[in-house]
């Protein structure tokens, strides 16, 4: 098993300044996902286009975001556990024990789980929204 203070489940942009966040305060972590690369859905879907709801830029391209992040968390040395989907979450003593489908078991105090939407997918609830909203909701694969 390998042990960190932290585990960040989801390297997308949430879990990237998650382990900032972590970083600044002298923890160690390790992001874990299923992804080749860090980034999340910004990386895998949609490089090439701009984002315009982050705070500081009127527009910014996703993969420019993303690097900008990757750099950010950089100087606090994350390990970066990618293409492996957490299985489980067990509680152990005072660790978490996270399980990967690669058959990896990972310790941490802490686990902050920033999956994002991309990891649940969408359950119509049989209500009816208004106007263009629609009422979901997310159940885990």
């Amino acid at each position: 098993m390998e042990h960190t203070d932290v585990i960040i489940i989801g390297a997308g942009p949430a879990g990237l300044f998650a382990g900032f966040y972590v970083g600044m305060r002298g923890l160690s972590f390790r992001f874990l996902d299923p992804l080749p690369e860090p980034g999340g859905q910004l990386s895998a879907l949609y490089p090439e286009k701009y984002i315009y709801d982050v705070a500081g830029f009127p527009k910014v391209y996703a993969k420019d975001l993303v690097k900008g992040l990757v750099e950010q968390v950089a100087p606090f040395h994350p390990i970066y556990s990618l293409g492996e989907r957490a299985e489980t979450l067990e509680k152990e003593g005072d660790l978490f024990k996270v399980t990967t489908s690669q058959g990896n078991t990972y310790t941490a105090k802490a686990v902050i789980i920033a999956a994002g939407v991309g990891a649940f997918e969408p359950r119509r609830l049989g209500a009816r929204g208004r106007g263009s909203w629609r009422v979901r909701a997310f159940t885990t694969p």
